[in-house]
């Protein structure tokens, strides 16, 4: 078993997210089409409603008479990753007590997504809501696969982030190719290797918690800076991969 057998075992359901009366610009639904794009996920447009709320996103189930998972306002949604990119969080702009990931996007879970290029933000959004929830925990474990742990110091607002997190008291475990290891706190767990797993995974694991701020992000590299991946708030799910980490890589 690996880390990609536990992509594979998550069932991918189909959602659909409604565009409510939008008076947007065009462009920023072409946006958000491209950055949710996935075999599962349906977007559509409704009918301006008169009198009812505008601009919002609207994450539903694709059965029949599915109840409505998650409500969020089309600027949301532009504010954490259609209108930015990831050097928001690699300078440390936005810093770990300001990220609020919309509901939509986080209810997009269990939801198999392919990334490059600018939709790869996505992942990057919700790596940064499961730091998050792991920092709002109080205490907890969380397991962050790097692919090169160069690549923690090499990011300003990386380095700061995890910091705050063992500063927090969060068991940090960190997993990459020892290539330049960086100087980082003696709190923080290194785990230094070099196996091909570790150099194409990506992943942000959160568990010895409540089950409220268990979550995973889990992605595998399938091309050059291309990834598959798939996150889950699934307690079992995420106690399973934290799991197999500490049995293959020495919790």
């Amino acid at each position: 078993m690996g880390l990609a057998d536990i992509i594979a075992d998550v069932d991918s359901g189909e959602k659909t997210l409604t565009i409510r009366n939008r008076d947007e610009p065009e462009p920023l639904v072409r946006m958000l089409r491209r950055m949710v794009d996935a075999p599962d996920v349906r977007i559509r447009e409704d009918e301006p409603a008169e009198g009812s709320p505008g601009n919002l996103v609207i994450l539903e189930g694709d059965e029949e008479g599915a109840a409505q998972l998650a409500i969020s306002s089309i600027a949301d949604v532009g504010n954490s990753v259609l209108m930015v990119n990831s050097d928001l969080y690699v300078t440390g702009t936005r810093s770990i007590d300001e990220v609020d990931t919309p509901d939509v996007l986080a209810g997009l879970d269990e939801t198999t997504f392919t990334v490059a290029g600018k939709q790869k933000m996505l992942l990057i959004e919700i790596s940064r809501h499961v730091e998050a929830l792991a920092y709002r925990s109080g205490g907890s474990t969380l397991h962050t696969g790097f692919q090169h742990l160069a690549r923690i110091e090499d990011e300003r607002g990386t380095k700061s982030v995890y910091e705050r997190l063992v500063d927090a008291g969060i068991g940090v475990h960190v997993y990459g190719s020892p290539d330049g290891l960086p100087s980082l706190p003696d709190e923080l767990t290194v785990h230094a290797d070099d196996s091909e797993e570790i150099r194409t995974s990506w992943f942000v694991v959160n568990t010895d918690c409540p089950d409220e701020f268990k979550g995973a992000l889990l992605a595998t590299e399938v091309g050059p800076n291309e990834w598959t991946g798939v996150w889950t708030f699934d307690p079992a799910v995420v106690d399973r991969t934290a799991a197999y980490l500490d049995e293959a890589y020495g919790g």
